[in-house]
């Protein structure tokens, strides 16, 4: 199977493309796209068969999927159907349109040996380079979020001998926040404090407390690490302690010993600075369909979760240099 080639501009494409840009233009200036097509390698031989898209542009489709919330018929129908999806993945007007079915298969693709970590890393790479990551403090948190399986049943009350029928998603858990229950998985994140880039992701069953991979969320590098009460230990306090980071995990009381005035006021501080995680939260949620998982699996819902945060920082970095002041400040 052959790489096919697309992209090749005829006249009409050239005229088109004097048309005014969209905001998928602007987020595909803010990343250098050559190293990830180097992560991406090529998926195709040399030999005779059937041609196959360039990794580029399904992981440029699968972007501007999630930015719109779309499905992969839906997408499959927006980049045939629009020029500005067009223009942004790379396809000429008179390209084939990727269908559904290969946009499935390439995400598949990008669950393999880590791939899609990999295209996480290099982004926010090019993003410390520019000097859009801050590292004044890095804001820890963790959400629940449903699986798209509903849970397994309970065995009747009425019927001891039937067995309980299982979910279709059996890497979903049940998890509790407050008095709410959640079947699904829960995905934990640590975001830079001063521009809300996602730096570190982490998912997990929901059943995984939000403190056991709370030490994977920092990058080391940062001022100060900020995080509600679920993350505060002594052990964690010594290690920060100890690598010169500050601890700003919102103290808690036990049963041996109530918060001090000093402690409360302290805990209404870090709060103010820690609200701004959910930011990527909300957006993840409300614009790119998180609210509920798509998939049926652990590994395929965890690559739709890490597409979700590249396309947050891209989203998240195009918005910061299109403001005067901050285009100014990264030179």
């Amino acid at each position: 199977m052959v790489e096919r080639k697309v992209g090749q501009m005829s006249l009409a494409d050239s005229l088109v493309r004097k048309s005014r840009s969209s905001i998928l233009d602007e987020v595909g200036a803010v990343v250098d796209w050559a190293p990830l097509r180097s992560l991406l390698g090529k998926r195709g031989g040399d030999g005779a068969g059937n041609s196959s898209y360039p990794a580029e542009v399904l992981l440029r489709c699968l972007l501007a999927g999630i930015w719109h919330n779309l499905s992969d018929p839906a997408l499959e129908a927006a980049i045939a159907d629009r020029l500005s999806f067009r223009r942004f993945v790379g396809l000429s007007l008179h390209d084939r349109t990727p269908d559904h079915t290969t946009l499935w298969r390439f995400r598949q693709e990008l669950a393999k040996d880590g791939l899609i970590e990999k295209i996480f890393e290099e982004i926010n790479r090019q993003f410390e380079a520019k000097h859009l990551i801050l590292k004044q403090g890095t804001l820890v948190d963790a959400s629940l979020i449903p699986a798209r399986a509903r849970p397994p049943r309970k065995a009747s009350k009425e019927r001891e001998e039937t067995p309980p029928k299982p979910s279709v998603d059996p890497d979903a858990k049940w998890g509790k926040k407050g008095k709410k229950s959640v079947y699904g998985y829960k995905i934990h994140t640590g975001v830079d404090a001063g521009h809300t880039i996602i730096r570190r992701i982490h998912m997990t069953d929901a059943s995984v407390t939000d403190t056991k991979p709370a030490d994977r969320l920092f990058c080391g590098d940062e001022k100060a690490v900020y995080g509600d009460q679920a993350y505060y230990t002594h052990r964690r306090h010594a290690r920060l302690k100890k690598t010169g980071i500050k601890d700003r995990l919102m103290h808690r009381a036990n049963k041996h010993h109530a918060l001090t005035a000093r402690q409360k006021q302290l805990n209404k501080l870090i709060a103010k600075v820690r609200a701004e995680v959910e930011r990527p939260y909300a957006v993840l949620k409300e614009q790119y369909g998180l609210r509920r998982m798509r998939f049926f699996n652990y590994t395929r819902n965890k690559v739709q979760v890490v597409l979700a945060c590249c396309a947050y920082n891209l989203r998240r970095v195009a918005g910061i240099l299109s403001s005067p002041r901050e285009r100014h400040a990264c030179g």
